[in-house]
């Protein structure tokens, strides 16, 4: 317990195990803290609570190997299966108050147009390959009703856009910067679509079991259940202190941990006075994500819209007729995840025959160890907290798809990215 490591990683997520991993492949010794029981951070899978035969993601799940190359190398490496969502056939939504096969009735066809094709230029301005942050973009970061007043959308139109952009939040769309939403346009290729037809591959067994096999190829020295209360560095190293009085030297730390509970860090001496400020109050990330098992619904089915739940995504189809339905919510509509009945009436809104049989779910905002979901920034937030956060602070740098500097922020492809880029800070710091 005396000894000093090259390096502390505090959080053991998709960002905080690629930092020390890397860190470990390069020869430094490395020490990963975790405050849980489990490793893999706000990616949790795990049996179906009372169907030990059903497997559910309660947590982020989807990859794409052909626009992600992060997790891409990762899968790769490794050798992990992947599996391929069936496309949908029936899909339903709910704009303007009413319940619909197509998204907007006829008359308001050229108003979709308009939205797609307005969206899509705003995000040719973004280059997918450079940080966001260094890149001219600054007026993006603006509201929903900002972005589309020139449109003058119909109200179905509208409800849509604001459908998709709860979706995508799990928050008041009203209250949510656009910078991230276009970001996320660019990096499917330009195309809106994307958020419907791109991210349609997970991984075989959860991600947990790419998650394990990076842990154990490279021999990482992990201890759950430390909590790191205090953070202190000097002139010559970093001292990490938990709730429970144990303690870790190193040369250098990354932290890696959700921005919610990352202000609860006693650090010594304090951080800048623009991390400080980003991370005095909560973010806006408050998702739900209900997995349900229901029966009495169309074959593959999609729903979006205004509703209780903003989405509805198919996890499995079983051969008895029912199958496995992933919920997106948020605070704008908040629903007990736990109460079967109230899931119920909110798929119902979109497929009036449904039954629900049995729900489950994992309340991230209610958890301390998160006190919310990924990161969504207010408007004027977004681009500044990422030039800030991105930033280090001494011998320490941050990691994690919160503050992850690329298009694919809040993905896990934003972790890994983000956690490769605190491994090579580390080395900058360790080199000097």
């Amino acid at each position: 317990m005396n000894a000093t490591y090259d390096a502390v990683v505090v959080g053991a997520g998709f960002a905080g195990i690629t930092a020390a991993r890397d860190l470990a492949d390069r020869g430094r010794s490395v020490v990963l803290l975790e405050a849980g029981t489990r490793i893999g951070g706000r990616t949790y899978t795990r049996p179906f609570t009372g169907r030990e035969d059903l497997t559910v993601d309660l947590g982020g799940s989807w990859v794409n190997r052909e626009l992600q190359p992060e997790i891409w190398r990762e899968i790769a490496r490794y050798g992990i299966p992947l599996t391929e969502d069936a496309m949908p056939t029936s899909a339903a939504f709910i704009t303007d108050g009413v319940l619909r096969s197509f998204p907007v009735p006829a008359g308001e066809i050229a108003d979709l147009e308009r939205v797609v094709g307005h969206l899509r230029d705003a995000s040719k301005r973004i280059a997918p390959s450079q940080r966001l942050s260094r890149q001219p973009i600054r007026d993006l970061d603006v509201s929903v009703d900002e972005f589309i007043a020139p449109l003058q959308l119909g109200p179905a139109t509208r409800d849509l856009v604001y459908a998709a952009l709860a979706w995508y939040a799990g928050a008041d769309p009203r209250n949510v910067s656009m910078l991230g939403f276009i970001a996320q346009t660019a990096g499917f290729g330009h195309s809106p679509y994307g958020f419907f037809g791109a991210l349609t591959e997970r991984i075989i067994g959860g991600a947990g079991t790419l998650l394990d096999r990076m842990v154990e190829q490279s021999r990482l020295e992990i201890r759950l259940d430390h909590y790191v209360a205090q953070i202190e560095q000097s002139q010559d190293g970093v001292t990490v202190r938990t709730r429970h009085g144990q303690c870790v030297r190193a040369h250098s730390c990354v932290v890696a941990v959700p921005t919610n509970v990352l202000r609860h860090i006693d650090f010594r001496p304090g951080l800048a006075g623009d991390k400080q400020r980003f991370l005095t109050e909560n973010h806006m990330g408050r998702a739900t994500k209900p997995s349900m098992l229901v029966r009495h619904v169309p074959a593959r089915p999609f729903a979006l819209g205004l509703g209780k739940l903003q989405a509805l995504c198919l996890g499995h189809e079983y051969p008895d007729g029912s199958c496995l339905l992933m919920g997106f919510g948020g605070e704008r509509t908040k629903l007990d995840l736990t109460d079967r009945e109230q899931i119920e009436a909110a798929v119902r809104e979109y497929y009036p025959e449904a039954e629900v049989l049995a729900v489950d779910a994992h309340d991230w905002n209610a958890d301390p160890l998160f006190d919310g979901t990924y990161r969504i920034d207010r408007p004027g937030q977004a681009y500044d907290f990422l030039r800030a956060m991105n930033e280090p602070e001494g011998r320490i740098v941050f990691a994690g798809t919160d503050l992850d500097d690329s298009v694919w922020r809040i993905w896990i492809e934003g972790a890994v990215h983000s956690g490769r880029h605190a491994a090579d800070g580390v080395s900058a710091i360790l080199a000097r």
